[in-house]
């Protein structure tokens, strides 16, 4: 099989100057291909069964999906890292590396990654893969502590005409603007911002409780009585056939906490961002039936605040609704540890791989996992049969019918191309510029992990699963990576490479128009040495774009100070005269 006859083209991708990154601005690292990485896929059935198989190939058509979806996104997005994310070649001396790790797959290394969680299928299944891994651990070791998790899903109102932009407005919040349309910046240059529902939520007096003022005591808040400290917000978006966009959140809070010495229902101590957790408690049943009451009411009234028509139910009479008749606006489900004691054996003595988990350890593994996947892993849902899809369905979509040319009817999702890609860009511009997973302050201290919300680490997780050891493979030149680019030929490689024929490497860039003194096969050790010398070159790139960067910035720094003191001594002397 080769690439001209198993593929059929679309259109020729971007140049590189078209994405908004050159290649001394592209982000150091060596990204993998998704669709061959089996060994990051979820484990737990024993290798050489059938079951396991069976699982591999599950995996293996998800991440070919993925795959699939970056490419039709590449053609698609109107946003420059997302248009020649897995195109573009980090080291142009270098080119592009196609070699087979140890433990079975195929890599590429040396492409740019765009990272972005909420438009790239590949981008996203590795950053969801370490945000979940992130979230599990921290999930685990609060239940250990004695703790409760609580996962909250929070939905509004919508229908077909109803705007993505608006909604996630409502929801998440948006930047202030003046009367001109201008995005207002506060004193540090940053964006002010109007709050959503979201915001609002947790810093209601109500919740949050109200410190000593005019000699008043402090009063507490609903948050002292359930031991709140935290909580982590994961948004995700799908698309109706019946009702357009729905935009909502997934929420797993930490509740269960004493914060600087205080009692359960008492104030004062310290805060969730700043301060210490000195124990823990079970919260009442009362209490968490309190905050659940609150949180449905206030989630509604904020909504209907920003748009009437963006308010959910508080009640619901239909028969057995899983929201037990409480309205469709927030679900609230609870999560405790069976065993504390067992589980902190077996996180403290698992270490050393000397732990065997006790039946009630499996029930908070699962339970932790199951409410970190719910959480975190967006990427692996799907809509319901074709009425329902979620955005990287659309892409999917698009491939079956532009690519494959599949008959509307036998393609996952709904929707002409047209309207498909419409749909997207409309999600480009709501989404843009959101945190998908969002941990509030403090939050990881009090489960000791390190680490942050930025894209700098979301990058981080794309370009972690470059470190694998190697077996063998080719080097092939910036100008035959794009040949087979432009033909969608990757898996073509990927075949070739997994099969340890790397001399047919050639074959497929020649099949393409291409020569095959532009593809080199290499040893492990000189995978090595080529690792090594692109690593070194993008690194001595980085390190001169930063000092660049650092001295523009002194610039700033120093024009704001001089206007700042100008502006000082302009109002002296406008009250001398």
């Amino acid at each position: 099989m080769t690439a001209a006859t198993s593929r059929d083209t679309i259109t020729p991708p971007v140049s590189a100057g078209q994405n908004g990154f050159s290649g001394a601005e592209a982000p150091l690292g060596k990204g993998l291909t998704e669709f061959s990485h089996g060994a990051s896929e979820p484990t737990g059935t024993q290798p050489g069964t059938a079951k396991d198989a069976a699982r591999k190939a599950k995996a293996r058509a998800a991440a070919v999906r993925r795959y699939q979806g970056r490419k039709v996104l590449n053609r698609v997005s109107a946003i420059g890292a997302c248009m020649g994310c897995g195109k573009r070649v980090l080291d142009p001396d270098t080119g592009v590396i196609h070699a087979r790790a140890k433990e079975g797959f195929a890599v590429t290394l040396g492409l740019v990654r765009c990272g972005r969680i909420w438009f790239c299928p590949q981008c996203s299944a590795a950053i969801r893969r370490g945000r979940t891994a992130e979230l599990k651990t921290g999930a685990l070791r609060w239940l250990a502590k004695g703790g409760t998790l609580a996962v909250v899903v929070l939905t509004a109102r919508h229908n077909r005409t109803t705007e993505l932009d608006a909604l996630a407005a409502a929801l998440w919040g948006e930047p202030k603007r003046d009367e001109n349309g201008d995005v207002v910046l506060d004193a540090k240059g940053k964006p002010r911002r109007t709050p959503g529902a979201y915001q609002k939520m947790l810093t209601a007096p109500a919740f949050y409780g109200r410190s000593a003022r005019r000699g008043k005591r402090p009063e507490g808040g609903i948050r002292h009585r359930i031991g709140y400290v935290g909580m982590v917000r994961a948004s995700e978006v799908t698309r109706s056939q019946e009702n357009g966009w729905h935009p909502h959140m997934n929420l797993l809070v930490f509740l269960g906490g004493r914060i600087g010495g205080t009692t359960p229902n008492q104030p004062g101590g310290g805060t969730p961002a700043k301060g210490t957790v000195t124990g823990h408690f079970a919260p009442g049943t009362q209490a968490l039936e309190e905050w659940e009451d609150w949180l449905r009411e206030l989630w509604a009234a904020a909504l209907r605040k920003a748009d009437p028509s963006f308010e959910p139910s508080t009640d619901c009479n239909e028969r057995g609704c899983k929201c037990q008749g409480k309205g469709h606006g927030v679900m609230v489900s609870i999560v405790k540890s069976a065993d504390d004691q067992a589980l902190i054996e077996y996180l403290t003595k698992a270490q050393d791989g000397k732990s065997e988990a006790a039946d009630s350890v499996r029930e908070d593994l699962a339970a932790a996992e199951g409410a970190a996947l719910e959480t975190a892993r967006s990427d692996n849902k799907t809509g319901r049969g074709r009425k329902s899809m979620t955005p990287f369905q659309m892409l999917y979509r698009l491939w079956d019918l532009e690519t494959v040319h599949l008959e509307p009817r036998q393609a996952e999702g709904y929707g002409t191309p047209a309207q498909l890609r419409l749909w997207w860009l409309e999600y480009e511009v709501a989404m843009s510029g959101r945190r998908a997973i969002e941990w509030t302050r403090g939050l990881r201290g009090h489960v000791d992990l390190v680490g942050d919300d930025s894209e700098e680490r979301d990058l981080e997780y794309v370009y972690e699963e470059e470190a694998v050891a190697l077996t063998g493979g080719v080097t092939m030149t910036a100008e035959a990576h794009a040949l087979v680019v432009r033909a969608d030929a990757e898996l073509d490689v990927e075949e070739v490479v997994l099969a340890e024929c790397y001399d047919s490497a050639a074959d497929v860039v020649v099949a393409l128009g291409g020569r095959a003194n532009h593809v080199r096969v290499l040893t492990r050790t000189e995978l090595d040495g080529v690792q090594e010398a692109m690593y070194t070159r993008v690194q001595k790139k980085r390190e001169a774009r930063e000092a660049e960067a650092r001295a523009i910035r002194h610039d700033v720094d120093v024009w704001r100070e001089q206007a700042r003191v100008h502006d000082v001594l302009k109002q002296l002397l406008a009250k001398r005269s």
